[in-house]
């Protein structure tokens, strides 16, 4: 036969480009129909390394992809949703799972590919059924993978014929060259699956031997690596740990198993049915796809199960190899990662770690302004401003990385989830300027105008302080740790310190009336120290109560703001979403009259 390589060529490439396009749609098919709750699962997933391993596979089994469970597991890592040890079980596991993938594609089923499509691409239209749809868009894509490996499988047919081009890919064929092939292609493409199933489908023609085969699918293995690099970059320690834990791992396994391949083959030869009937080139055709595919998981398998039972050791080497940067802690935000916003689950966990610090930053702005007003320190009152300046250099690179996320494909769950943490993040700005503009102003006229508050009176006001800064701080717990019964358990104790207040008021309106010099002077400040502190308080009843709602309309944001982007399952503009509606961004000179 002869050889036309206009056909060859553009039926590889052509083929090539619906393989990948294929894998692409179906990952993120699977991501929509699950992401979120398997990203909650990973999240939660248990300290034991098998269950950790075991959900890594899963989850990796499940959306097709390695590359996004990786970069799921470096974001929660670098928010301290999961320990170390427990990422790099998951790491593991999802090597594991990724081999689902090669004995997928090891199968012969192209000749359904046509119905796949079709079947897929009609179940994307029952909108009606989000579940539905979103399998059905699996199913096409997987559809397209299997075209594509037909196409591919028709281009390269017809090289069988040609001994030149066989001698060529024998030559080619060794460890080495192939170990460097299939890291190079993985690399570009972003998908060790992508890169096993060409193997297969070369393997399919008989171009290529099962040790070959294998040396290239070693090669993706180091190649996907890539992947958790990216992710790392500006993540914090725990994640830059994990990243180079994925990359030891994988090329580390990788190139020791190399060594090992003639061993591995056999294995493989001895897991895999045979065709003893065929001989030659049409033998290796038939045979080879699935000894690719076993030998690949017994491979990942192995790794897995001689590396768990370390997995504690280990992840104490990791945090001695790989330290922390010397940051500065004030520079900028520690946990947001751009790398993550294609990652929308990991990119809320990181945003609610962040919101955590910037609490922590205005808990100790509350408690430091405070109890500098009351005992008069104005060399402390004089750094509150630098320290708000610090919380609104946070609160700006929040709000940016949510606006940022919002033109991300994200759910309609995940987009009231982005109104809820901007809530919470202009809530405590605006704490944090009550803070400078109301405490560290009260403190300083006092100490201008001489006045010093007695010694019971100092004591009632930091009560009032202490419960303050106690509902603050378990305020700041409840939404970082998305724990809606908490927050409206503050809610229903909240009246508590208001009573607090009413008691400390009246003692002041009491004391008026002793002798003393500037009495009334000290009393009027005394009562607006009282009142700034409670307006802390009002603020934060206000940051609770707007975890509790959600925009009355959808797509209801202030410009500039994380306006929601593309979102799954959007409903039509004006419906309604949760709950009622939002009181809008608090002032710290009006937080709300019915509280005072």
């Amino acid at each position: 036969m002869e050889l036309s390589w206009f056909d060859l060529s553009t039926g590889l490439l052509g083929g090539l480009v619906i393989f990948l396009l294929g894998f692409e749609q179906m990952t993120r098919a699977m991501q929509s129909a699950a992401g979120s709750k398997l990203a909650d699962g990973l999240a939660r997933v248990s300290s034991r390394p098998f269950v950790g391993a075991m959900s890594g596979a899963g989850v990796t089994a499940i959306i097709q992809s390695s590359s996004v469970t990786t970069v799921l597991v470096v974001g929660f890592a670098s928010a301290g949703v999961m320990t170390l040890a427990q990422a790099m079980s998951v790491i593991i596991g999802a090597n594991l799972g990724t081999t689902v993938t090669a004995q997928i594609v090891a199968l012969d089923v192209t000749r359904f590919a046509s119905l796949m499509i079709v079947t897929g691409f009609v179940m994307t239209f029952l909108k009606k059924r989000p579940i539905v749809q979103q399998s059905g868009g699996a199913l096409l894509g997987l559809g397209m993978v299997f075209l594509g490996m037909d196409l591919m499988s028709g281009a390269v047919s017809p090289l069988r014929e040609q001994p030149q081009v066989m001698e060529l890919f024998q030559g080619a064929g060794g460890p080495l060259p192939g170990l460097a092939m299939g890291a190079v292609f993985t690399a570009l493409v972003q998908s060790s699956s992508a890169t096993i199933g060409i193997v297969i489908v070369l393997a399919s023609q008989g171009l290529v031997d099962l040790e070959s085969g294998l040396a290239i699918a070693l090669g993706a293995v180091i190649g996907t690596c890539v992947t958790s690099q990216l992710a790392s970059i500006g993540s914090g320690t725990e994640g830059r740990r994990v990243a180079a834990w994925h990359l030891l791992v994988n090329a580390g396994g990788a190139l020791i198993w190399l060594p090992f391949l003639p061993f591995l083959a056999d294995l493989a030869v001895w897991l895999s049915p045979s065709y003893p009937e065929l001989e030659g080139t049409a033998r290796l055709a038939a045979e080879t796809p699935r000894q690719v595919a076993n030998a690949f998981t017994v491979f990942a398998l192995v790794n897995m199960l001689v590396l768990l039972p370390f997995i504690r050791p280990l992840s104490r080497v990791m945090e001695r190899v790989v330290k922390p940067k010397s940051l500065d802690p004030f520079a900028k935000a520690r946990h947001l990662n751009v790398m993550m916003l294609s990652t929308p689950a990991a990119a809320l966990e990181l945003t609610r770690a962040e919101i955590r610090r910037l609490g922590d930053k205005v808990v100790h702005m509350v408690q430091v302004g405070g109890e500098a007003a009351i005992a008069g320190d104005v060399a402390v009152l004089d750094r509150i401003e630098a320290m708000d300046d610090e919380v609104d250099a946070i609160r700006s690179a929040i709000v940016t990385y949510l606006a940022q996320l919002g033109q991300e494909e994200i759910s309609l769950k995940q987009s009231v989830e982005i109104a809820r943490l901007l809530a919470a993040t202009d809530e405590l700005e605006a704490i944090g300027d009550v803070v400078e503009m109301g405490l560290a102003r009260i403190g300083q006229r006092m100490r201008t105008e001489r006045i010093q508050m007695a010694d019971s009176t100092q004591e009632v006001i930091r009560g009032l302080l202490a419960d303050v800064i106690t509902n603050l701080e378990a305020a700041v717990e409840a939404v970082a740790e998305a724990d809606r019964k908490g927050v409206t358990a503050l809610l229903e104790r909240a009246d508590e310190v208001k009573r607090r207040r009413e008691s400390a008021m009246n003692r002041q309106a009491l004391r008026l009336t002793d002798q003393g010099p500037g009495r009334a002077g000290a009393y009027a400040r005394e009562v607006e120290l009282i009142s700034e502190i409670y307006r802390i308080h009002t603020l934060t009843k206000r940051l609770l109560r707007r975890q509790l709602t959600a925009p009355v309309e959808f797509g209801d944001y202030p410009a500039g703001s994380s306006g929601v982007g593309s979102v799954a399952g959007e409903p039509p503009a004006g419906s309604p979403v949760v709950g009622g509606g939002d009181p809008g961004p608090a002032s710290p000179q009006d937080p709300g009259a019915s509280d005072r």
